[in-house]
């Protein structure tokens, strides 16, 4: 006990290490750096004499090298087996019979036997040009990947290059070493390395002992933290044209042959960077090995030009292009700038003087540096316009095509109407239906696109589809299985019917291996599956069960880590109530599964149908508990339909007794129209959709599911036909869960539905059609989806009539855009759940930058006082993106991304108190006269629950092309509209004496 003034504290005091004999044994060394295939010294030191000694090295609880040695000093040699971690352990029994021992842990780096080096034919080259690439390895018969990628991207984030410093920290994590800082007997310095030990010589075991507060162990060795480590003459006045710019060059998976040496010869692409080359390679004999450092390869021209221009503008702006040339010769050189006219787009002249000339200028660019010029443009045209730019010297030329995507203004809509063509009878038939559409009066002009499809399987339009299934963004561990688990049932299909073609299947895989590696980064450490993985403070049962289906229904197709599956199973199961009823204890992702009063119910129904997926019976004392908890409810009564759905579909896999009442139940609920039998769910705050609710197609496939298991085929074919009505133009449906359940359902029932052969003509005729269109589909055509584009009318009348025998399915689609009238604030009239308002913070001083000031709530009814998981999609104004220095997330927003023009905030949830987030932007492209942009909040498993408001900046608005002046505007018509030059006769009387006018014209600089 110690005392200070009126202070009193305990203090704990420990024995010393406790020997029976008094005899003592210490290990040490002087290395830092221990690696493999190095030798490092060891040093023994004893308080009495010793004849011989042992040592066992441990890594990953298990022996590595053992010995015995006399000297007290002695070298081992690691080796890569004893990485990340070495536990040294040395003894030996003295006279008494007292095991004497003491124990070092090393880090050891290891060292990757496998090399593979990688070089370049050349280290300079020019935009288009051929190079060798020499690959080299140590073994053959090596399987390589092959990386070459733009240096500039590896500037933007953190490189995914597989690299020595990689590999030893993935390595690092398998350390399994326990940590015992207050060792006090022989007994316990070998469970220091995770040994256990039988003996009948005397080993001292360690006595209870406790931490008082203040008090810090230490531990021995060198911590856990492991260091790291054109052929001809030159024609300047016909340029090439460099139009390929891509991000990643090469990506290629190759073998070695019988030589260890592989050369390719590949063509370099047009942009002018560094690019950087980096490998792997993997043989069964020398392993893994990675090249050390990139390789670079500068492709380079000492004279090139630069666009710089927007990736997309809405029709009605202008922007400026930007022509950066930069001249590194060895003289000054006059440039001429062409612009090559065509009919998408205007040049602006900024004068109406009779020798401006429309589509060329003259610049001197002295020698190693560069100069600008710019050009006003207007496009004419909706969808992409390519811009070519031309720049000739005596001494050199260039020459760029790039494109600018016009979008039109608005809000971008969707319509799919589908028919399903059943001739599936002994004898060839016929069908007619007709189909017709009317455009709303607040359609935009030009805006309107219509297409028809044709495809000889009921999965056909999904088959095809598998890219990008629903038009949503997918950056959280449950929207990211849209990538995964649709194919998985694309493949069972295709396999059970025996159609499943290679290359459908090389796709699918590949889909799904990028997935799965995808979806493991949302794994918690604990097993668990989480919308954020490690950032969320818990798991989610029903997210983890989610995964865990699918992983499941992988495995015949891809290798699925046996131990990911054994370790969520274990978290989901701790999560069981004694009463077999499951618990969700992180954040409510589908309000709808996890809302409400029926909570606990749906919750067990689809946690129980993902653990029935395991084979052999597994988890089955569980599942039985599962199961008499949703038997007991269905007798008390189930009075929501989804929640219905869900334990029927439980019930129905488990082939419990109930099954088939609570099928018969869910029946008796069922909506009836003409052939089609659906399910609806109240609702209230959703937008007016041709789509039903989101929870209402997932509600369909648990019955279409339930209906599969209790073979009651024949009553389900109407839920299949409505089912199949509700995919939207790209395969899909709504959300994620959905077109999952959705997909799965299908897949199931048309494995046994599918037509065997298939003779079938399908014969469009519309009014703006001048002659029908015809599609043939037979069996060897069946998967390819046939599109045909048909000039939008007002109103829109088809008839589609079929001939012969079998299956297939014909979809209309139409996309338009609606004007952005009454979206500024919110209207009474709409059922919006969300309340959102936008508002601009700009300043008429500074026009290239400005702050959104988003916020929202939501407007929930009833029990439901928060939603589900929230998106909320914020569309930037033309020219701008957002400021690098935004960083959103907190307790609100968990995540951020940021596509072309748009940013993406991810919400676990909203309730009726206020969210707002400043969305700082900032001006990269120069585009004036900016039109309205807008920003949709929207639950992500139930989309049609949303608002959408539109907004504008009055400083960003009246902007024209003469306000990017700096200097010498004098001749710039402010007062008035710019005038407009058209590539037509009349125009090029214009093009008169260019260069010699050249600086009484605006400069066009920033």
């Amino acid at each position: 006990q110690a005392e200070f003034l009126n202070s009193r504290t305990d203090i704990g005091v420990y024995d010393v290490f406790s020997s029976p004999s008094e005899t003592y044994l210490q290990v040490k060394t002087k290395s830092q750096d221990v690696k493999a295939g190095k030798p490092f010294e060891l040093n023994i030191a004893s308080n009495k004499p010793v004849r011989e000694f042992h040592y066992l090295v441990l890594s990953k609880e298990q022996i590595m090298a053992s010995g015995t040695e006399v000297a007290k000093t002695f070298n081992l040699t690691a080796e890569n087996s004893w990485a990340p971690l070495a536990c040294i352990l040395v003894f030996y029994v003295d006279e008494l019979g007292v095991v004497v021992n003491d124990a070092l842990t090393v880090p050891v780096q290891p060292v990757l036997d496998n090399k593979i080096k990688i070089s370049w034919g050349r280290d300079k080259v020019k935009p288009s040009e051929k190079v060798s690439l020499k690959i080299s390895t140590t073994d053959p018969g090596s399987v390589v990947g092959l990386a070459v990628v733009d240096k500039s991207t590896k500037l933007l984030g953190e490189s995914s290059d597989i690299t020595e410093d990689s590999v030893f920290h993935e390595l690092n994590l398998y350390n399994t070493a326990q940590y015992f800082p207050l060792v006090r007997g022989s007994f316990g310095v070998f469970r220091k390395c995770s040994l256990w030990v039988s003996t009948d010589a005397i080993l001292e075991e360690d006595k209870e002992h406790f931490l008082y507060d203040g008090m810090i162990p230490i531990e021995d060795g060198f911590g856990d933290d492991m260091p790291v480590a054109r052929d001809g003459p030159l024609d300047f006045s016909t340029p090439y044209v460099r139009t390929h710019f891509p991000e990643t060059w090469l990506w290629i998976d190759t073998k070695t042959r019988s030589d260890t040496d592989t050369t390719m010869e590949v063509t370099v692409p047009d942009t002018i960077t560094s690019w950087v080359a980096s490998a792997f390679v993997l043989s069964e004999k020398g392993g893994l090995g990675v090249t050390t450092a990139p390789v670079e390869l500068e492709a380079f021209q000492p004279f090139f030009i630069f666009l710089n221009l927007p990736y997309a503008v809405v029709r009605g702006e202008q922007f400026i292009l930007e022509v950066n040339i930069f001249n590194y010769l060895k003289e000054e050189a006059e440039v001429n700038v062409i612009l090559d006219v065509n009919d998408a787009f205007d040049i602006i002249l900024t004068s109406n003087e009779i020798n401006a000339t429309e589509n060329q200028q003259s610049v001197f660019v002295p020698s190693e540096d560069g100069k600008t010029v710019q050009f006003p443009i207007k496009p004419k045209q909706l969808g992409e316009i390519p811009i070519k730019v031309t720049a000739i010297s005596s001494a050199a030329s260039d020459a760029i095509i790039q494109k600018v995507l016009v979008k039109a203004e608005g809000l971008e809509q969707t319509y799919s109407q589908t028919l399903l063509l059943d001739l599936t009878g002994n004898k060839p038939q016929a069908v007619s239906n007709t189909l017709d559409f009317t455009f709303p009066s607040d359609v935009v002009s030009g805006s309107e696109r219509v297409q028809v499809t044709a495809v000889g399987d009921l999965l056909g339009p999904s088959i095809n589809g598998l890219s990008s299934l629903i038009k949503m963004p997918y950056g959280c561990g449950e929207q990211n299985m849209i990538n995964f688990a649709p194919n998985v049932y694309i493949l069972q299909y295709l396999t059970k019917t025996g159609q499943l073609r290679e290359d459908i299947k090389s796709k699918a895989v590949s889909f799904m291996r990028k997935g799965y590696q995808r979806e493991l980064l949302f794994q918690r450490d604990d097993g668990s599956f989480s919308a954020f993985g490690n950032e969320d403070p818990s798991g989610s049962t029903w997210l983890s069960a989610f995964v865990l289906r699918c992983f499941l229904q992988a495995r015949p197709f891809i290798d699925i880590d046996q131990d990911v599956l054994m370790d969520t199973a274990k978290w989901i199961v701790r999560h069981q109530k004694l009463n077999g009823e499951f618990q969700e204890p992180g954040k409510v992702l589908h309000s709808d599964l996890q809302g409400g009063t029926s909570n606990p119910i749906t919750l067990t129904a689809y946690i129980m149908s993902s653990l029935l997926g395991f084979p052999d019976k597994q988890h089955a004392y569980v599942i039985k508990s599962a199961t008499n908890f949703l038997e007991d409810k269905l007798e008390e009564g189930i009075s929501d339909n989804y929640t219905l759905a869900l334990v029927t579909y439980a019930l129905s896999w488990a082939k419990s007794t109930k099954a088939k009442e609570a099928l018969s139940i869910l029946n008796e609920r069922a909506e009836h129209q003409g052939e089609f039998r659906f399910w609806i769910t109240p609702a209230s705050k959703i937008s007016d959709s041709w789509q039903p609710r989101s929870i209402d197609i997932e509600l369909a496939a648990y019955a279409l599911l339930s209906h599969f298991h209790q073979d009651r085929l024949e009553e389900g074919i109407p839920v299949m036909k409505w089912l199949s009505q509700q995919r939207n133009h790209l395969g899909g449906f709504s959300s994620t869960q959905d077109t999952v359940v959705a997909l799965q359902a299908l897949s199931l029932f048309a494995a046994i539905t599918a037509a065997r052969k298939t003779e079938m003509d399908i014969t469009l005729t519309a009014p703006s059609l001048e002659t029908p269109e015809t599609f043939s589909i037979d069996t060897q055509n069946r998967f390819l989806l046939q599109t045909k584009e048909i000039a939008p009318v007002q109103p829109m009348t088809f008839t589609v009539s079929a001939e012969g025998r079998g299956f297939a399915v014909f979809q209309l689609n139409i996309i338009y855009n609606t004007k952005h009238t009454d979206q500024r604030l919110r209207s009474v009239q709409k059922q919006e759940a969300f309340d959102l308002n936008v508002d601009v913070k700009d300043d008429k001083d500074d026009i290239n930058h400005l702050t959104l000031n988003v916020c929202t709530r939501y407007l929930g009814s009833g029990a439901a006082h928060s939603s589900g998981m929230v998106l909320m999609e914020v569309g930037l104004l033309s020219g701008f993106s957002v400021s690098p220095e935004f960083i959103p997330l907190d307790n609100a927003v968990k995540k951020m991304e940021e596509e072309n023009g748009k940013v993406n905030l991810y919400l676990d949830t909203l309730n009726e108190t206020q969210v707002c987030v400043d969305i700082p932007a900032v001006r990269d492209f120069k585009v004036a006269n900016i039109q309205d942009a807008s920003v949709t909040v929207m639950d992500y498993y139930e989309p049609r629950r949303r608002a959408v408001r539109s907004y504008n900046s009055e400083v960003m608005q009246s902007i024209t092309p003469c306000d990017f002046c700096e200097s010498d505007c004098g001749l710039c018509e402010r007062a008035g509209s710019p005038a407009l030059l058209q590539h037509s006769s009349l125009a090029s009387l214009f093009c008169v004496l260019f260069v010699l006018h050249v600086n009484l014209l605006c400069s066009w600089v920033l």
